[in-house]
This record gives C-alpha cells, sequence and structure tokens, in this order.
C-alpha cells in the first residue's frame, strides 16, 4: 500500500495562503518518510486565529520560500500518486489554488479523506476530527502541526486497514464505500466505480 499523505495549514481563509506543509510517504504499508516546509503565503497577510491554531507567524515565513519556488521537489510526492488527506477536500484545494496561483497546472494524483473513511470505519465515535480520530486509535501526535498531522492521518490510514484487514487501496474503497478523489488536468472529479459495476451486473442481467 503506497500512498502519500498531506496537510496544510493556512494564514488566513484563502485558499492560497499556505504557510505550511506536511508531507508522509508510506511505501508497502509503512511510512517511510516524513518531512515540513515552510511556506511565505499569498497574500501576506495573517489572521489571529489561524496564528492561535497552528503558532505559525509572519515572522516565522517572512523570508521563505514562496510555494511555485518549492514546487519541484514537492511534485515527485503528489503526481501519478494517491494523497491521503484528513478532511481531504481542504487540502486538495488549497493544493490546487496555490498551483494555479502561480500558473502552474496541478498534476494529476487519486486522493482518498481519512475523515469519510473514518466515519464508516468507526461510527460509534462521538468525533471523527483527527485530534479525537487518533486518540481513540492511541496514535501520538502534535496536532496543527503539519507534519505531525500527515503522520497522524496516515498512521490513521493504515490502521483501518489493519482493523479490516484490507490489502490495498482498492479494497479500502470497496469496503467503506468512498470513491477516491481524481484530479485530471488541474479538474477535480469522482471516480464512479459503484455506477459502473451496476451497469455492468445489469447488463448480464
Amino acid at each position: 500500500m503506497d500512498f502519500t499523505a498531506i496537510d496544510f495549514e493556512t494564514a488566513t481563509s484563502a485558499f492560497t495562503s499556505a504557510c505550511s506543509l506536511g508531507l508522509c510517504v508510506v511505501k508497502n504499508g509503512i511510512i517511510k518518510e516524513r518531512k515540513e516546509i515552510l511556506i511565505k503565503p499569498y497574500p501576506f497577510e495573517f489572521n489571529k486565529f489561524n496564528i492561535k491554531i497552528h503558532g505559525i507567524t509572519p515572522d516565522m515565513v517572512e523570508n521563505a520560500p514562496t510555494f511555485d519556488k518549492y514546487w519541484p521537489d514537492i511534485k515527485p510526492y503528489i503526481e501519478n500518486k494517491m494523497v491521503i488527506a484528513h478532511n481531504a477536500s481542504f487540502d486538495v484545494r488549497v493544493l490546487c489554488e496555490t498551483l494555479k496561483h502561480y500558473d502552474i497546472t496541478p498534476p494529476d494524483f487519486d486522493y482518498m479523506c481519512t475523515v469519510k473513511l473514518s466515519q464508516k470505519a468507526y461510527p460509534e465515535l462521538e468525533s471523527h476530527r483527527l485530534n479525537k480520530l487518533c486518540d481513540a486509535l492511541g496514535i501520538h501526535f502534535s496536532h496543527h502541526r503539519a507534519s505531525d498531522d500527515a503522520y497522524a492521518c496516515a498512521a490513521a490510514f493504515l490502521r483501518m486497514a489493519y482493523d479490516y484487514s484490507l490489502l490495498d487501496l482498492n479494497e479500502m474503497e470497496e469496503c467503506f464505500e468512498v470513491s477516491r478523489g481524481e484530479i485530471r488536468s488541474g479538474i477535480p472529479s469522482k471516480k464512479r466505480k459503484k455506477r459502473r459495476k451496476a451497469l455492468a451486473a445489469a447488463a448480464v442481467i
């Protein structure tokens, strides 16, 4: 099971305002790499509420590279990969809108959301927020630090696979009836696996 877990922290509510990115790489079901980068956001503005959440201040990133400068190094972690995130719609949108701001076409990749998966895997939990989910699973991390959040997301994904004896990403989709999303030519879409299977079954009948 191979994938890259990601987590963005933002300076404001603007989807182009990424100020930190965490990456956690999983190869053959084993966490192989963790990294975090600090990013000078666009626009260069910070919301006090966001600072309170992640602790990143303007002076910490004022001289940091902008996202486009990091992109050549980040791209191999994303392009043609399975990307996992907790509330993936947010992180994928931050990635795509930030790239588009710099006139960079987002690469092709698939993605899955551990919020949606955990809601199916552990419906008994009162909350599926990352910190609450990881508390329930015994996964220890520092919440809202991007590298830790990416790690926690990866660890939770692997734990769900273990708890349900799932061997690959296709089995995750089938078991929890959660279809992966796709980014193709910078445009998001959803795979319609169940619809195709239903049509195939109807054709046989």
